[in-house]
């Protein structure tokens, strides 16, 4: 049986695929994105493929075996007969036997660990939702497929939780590099990624990649579902969370309750915050060595009602040092050939001489030293607000413009933006510092609340009247600020 297969069949994301399977040195393919991407039609595609003009064979798994027939064996009867290659196929239940040279498919449930041994006859592996498997299982697989050249484990998933083991074991412990050596996704929210050495390659994509979704370039195939597309896109405004998870394909939040910031909205608190030269720079610190040293860049509008954080740092292990923070925030400031003031604040607690600083010097004198080139002034409170009270003001300010304040991050601030989400309340209403373990490192710390804490520091010491006047319950007073208040006022 002659096969031909029609370049018009398929996806960018296909091709890319079909680029790094000539990579021998490639292991692992991991591919995510928002909800009609193509990801797992287009993996079944190459799989398939690769059975009718390579013989090679291969295994799917999912968590669940319930569930194979409604959603592997779905895609990959879609892929088979959308490439006209069915004729070569015998379908089973759980299996594609290839007639013409003895390769199969097969489709298994993992209910446990054992299910991956004897994968080692297998060119290729592919976990769908590999979110719903176990770290143990993933790694149980990856040590059992070897002896086969060019042999690789797929994965694809929806994101999920930010907590998610797929993106705390397995995505942030790589460094990742991108890349166009496979070939580009169309849409600007998608990137290929190469790991630093050079074995996983990381995909993201989103449903402009999918021609069968926008329609392809030519419009001589695929097809443009409009109808989806505005449903998509107004979850912008309806609900950013789910707009960000489920169309652009980014991590996100979907466990709600307890938060820190009750008020905070990323649909509506997020928006192109940029950089303004007329205006004076808040470079504000949290002492906090793990997971990362952060540093949060603000402006106030020249009417001081409205404030930005327009950029930050988070500088983690082995960079997360005083030194290489002011490295980083000269290298900003003289990119934006800053000319106004400086300002260096954050943690009261930082002004005492520590063990980690220089002896005898505190946190803010070795940044302030640091940045002498730019004359910073220090603007750091005495000690530092009420937990409880701070955070009250913060929640009324995003939830009502208390004071007439209004606070917005720029869009490019995701880690920031995490921790606003994801920092919880404990019981007497502080902040929930329970530590987590880094599982390479070892080394415990608590995971968000960093850049909360510090934007409390920064909002308490820049509006010190609005401030006052709401601990005194003036709520709906307007008060203009000044310029001086306090000694420790700017």
């Amino acid at each position: 049986m002659a096969v031909i297969l029609d370049s018009d069949w398929f996806n960018p994301l296909y091709f890319i695929i079909n680029k790094i399977k000539e990579d021998d040195k490639i292991r692992t393919v991991l591919i995510y994105g928002g909800k009609s991407s193509s990801k797992t039609v287009s993996i079944c595609q190459f799989l398939s493929k690769e059975s009718v003009f390579h013989s090679s064979s291969s295994i799917a798994f999912r968590k669940e075996s319930t569930i194979i027939k409604t959603t592997l064996k779905k895609s990959f009867n879609l892929a088979i007969d959308g490439m006209h290659v069915y004729p070569a196929f015998e379908k089973l239940e759980f299996a594609y036997r290839n007639k013409l040279n003895g390769s199969e498919i097969v489709l298994k449930g993992l209910d446990d660990p054992e299910k991956a041994k004897g994968i080692e006859s297998y060119k290729y592996v592919y976990l769908d939702e590999l979110n719903h498997f176990d770290y143990t299982e993933y790694e149980q697989f990856d040590l059992s497929l070897r002896g086969i050249k060019g042999q690789k484990i797929f994965a694809s998933w929806n994101p999920v939780d930010e907590n998610s083991w797929v993106k705390t074991d397995l995505v942030d412990i790589n460094k990742w590099t991108d890349t166009t050596e496979y070939g580009t996704l169309p849409s600007p929210d998608s990137f290929v990624r190469i790991s630093e050495d050079g074995s996983t390659i990381l995909i993201r994509t989103t449903y402009k990649d999918n021609y069968w979704i926008v329609g392809s370039p030519s419009g001589k195939y695929g097809y443009r579902d409009d109808a989806l597309i505005s449903r998509y896109e107004a979850l912008k405004t309806r609900s950013y969370n789910s707009y960000k998870v489920n169309v652009l394909g980014e991590w996100g939040k979907t466990v709600f309750g307890g938060e820190f910031l009750k008020s905070w909205r990323s649909e509506d608190h997020v928006s192109e915050c940029e950089y303004n030269p007329s205006l004076a720079l808040h470079l504000i610190f949290d002492e906090n060595v793990n997971p990362y040293f952060p540093c949060g860049i603000f402006q106030v509008s020249k009417d001081e009602k409205s404030f930005y954080m327009i950029d930050y740092l988070a500088l983690r292990n082995p960079e997360n040092n005083t030194t290489t923070m002011c490295r980083e925030l000269t290298r900003k400031l003289r990119a934006w050939g800053h000319k106004e003031a400086v300002y260096i604040g954050g943690d009261a607690t930082s002004k005492k001489a520590d063990v980690k600083q220089e002896q005898g010097h505190d946190l803010f004198y070795i940044i302030m030293a640091g940045l002498k080139e730019f004359a910073p002034r220090r603007a750091v409170m005495s000690s530092n607000p009420s937990v409880r009270m701070s955070a009250d003001f913060f929640n009324e300010i995003l939830a009502n413009q208390v004071q007439g304040l209004k606070y917005r991050v720029d869009k490019r601030c995701k880690l920031v933006i995490a921790d606003y989400e994801y920092t919880k309340e404990d019981k007497n209403g502080g902040v929930d510092k329970k530590p987590v373990t880094d599982p390479v490192t070892k080394v415990s710390y608590q995971p968000y609340g960093h850049f909360v804490d510090l934007t409390r520091y920064f909002i308490c010491y820049t509006f010190p009247r609005e401030y006052i006047s709401f601990q005194r319950g003036d709520i709906g007073q307007a008060i203009t600020i000044g310029k001086v208040y306090s000694k420790n006022s700017y």
